[in-house]
């Protein structure tokens, strides 16, 4: 899937990503690798996302060191605001490795969310974010609710 944007991403970006951002999570960094940047080259910070995961139902969480716990108890999403801040002070075509929880942060309901999607974010108003799907992906909301 991330194979299939490394090929399109010249199409939006074609003079490469200002900058490039990551979250600290494995997933993460694979996006980054994958997508051909470097360690030198990205930019990471826990905002971008964790090491922490849906498990394989929608309430429950897997911690970074394994802990399953219930999703009621995973505060990181909501805590982690006000969020368009934050993408408002990034330049013009900087490129994020991120996940889901950064879009639900934006304001994106997570059954709308995707994974290995393009997604262009717009800011208005200095703080307001409009999210635009560029190449989409698969919602793995979905995908959990029909096992």
């Amino acid at each position: 899937m991330i194979e299939s944007l490394k090929k399109k991403l010249p199409e939006y970006l074609p003079d490469g990503p200002a900058e490039v951002f990551a979250g600290t999570g494995r997933r993460q960094w694979q996006v980054a690798q994958i997508l051909g940047f470097t360690a030198d080259q990205v930019i990471f910070s826990d905002i971008w996302g964790g090491a922490a995961t849906i498990g394989d139902c929608k309430d429950v969480i897997i911690l970074g060191h394994g802990l399953s716990i219930n999703r009621k108890n995973y505060l990181s999403i909501q805590d982690i605001q006000p969020y368009g801040k934050k993408v408002a002070a990034l330049p013009d075509k900087a490129l994020i490795c991120s996940g889901r929880p950064v879009l639900v942060r934006l304001g994106m309901r997570e059954e709308n969310c995707s994974s290995g999607a393009l997604y262009a974010l717009h800011v208005q108003d200095g703080e307001k974010v409009e999210i635009e799907l560029l190449i989409p992906g698969v919602c793995l909301l979905e995908q959990m609710e029909q096992k």
